[in-house]
């Protein structure tokens, strides 16, 4: 109707042409509140102003002015924890390093059964087991047991390998550390 598009009409930014509006007038009791309590974050601070300081302010206006003057708590960036390498426990002869974990099974109706099991670094195969309802230090060192009866014959063999393990809450139990030290498990 005019001659011209429709994708040629459109609206012209309003705040192109706007001045920057000036400080409010809660901004120095704001910068002193900020001084006083340098941890506070902006919702603290708005908490400050209106209902210590009687300031009528909206709390997006007090984030507002925190972000134009810079005055934000820097937040302490937390890095990820180093993660334990992922590598392959190896031994160059059965007998010389043993792995031990946990692992939750889920039986259905039933619930959770929880199965510890300790497996030789070398061959690969599982030597000792302990399949349980609960999860305890008590069940870990039956498992133990399992492995030092199934490859040695006795609960106390000369030359017992190393046992390693995830450093669980089960495995840094007195029960358990006790239990291998009288398997003679370092």
């Amino acid at each position: 109707m005019l001659g011209v598009s429709r994708a040629g009409l459109h609206r012209t930014d309003v705040t192109e042409g706007r001045r920057r509006a000036a400080d409010p007038p809660w901004t120095e009791r704001l910068r002193e509140w900020i001084q006083q309590y340098l941890t506070f974050g902006y919702r603290r601070l708005w908490v400050l102003l209106r209902f210590r300081d009687g300031f009528v302010v909206n709390r997006k206006a007090v984030y507002r002015v925190l972000k134009e003057k810079g005055w934000f708590v820097h937040q302490r960036v937390s890095t990820p924890r180093p993660r334990v390498q992922g590598w392959t426990s190896r031994a160059s002869r059965s007998n010389e390093r043993w792995a031990m974990d946990v692992t939750h099974i889920a039986c259905g109706q039933d619930g959770w059964a929880h199965l510890a099991a300790v497996i030789d670094c070398h061959d690969r195969e599982v030597i000792g087991y302990e399949f349980a309802l609960r999860s305890r230090a008590k069940e870990a060192a039956r498992a133990v047991e399992a492995a030092c009866f199934a490859r040695f014959g006795t609960l106390r063999p000369m030359g017992a390998p190393v046992l390693r393990s995830d450093h669980g809450l089960i495995f840094q139990s007195r029960q358990f550390r006790q239990a291998c030290r009288d398997y003679r498990l370092p």
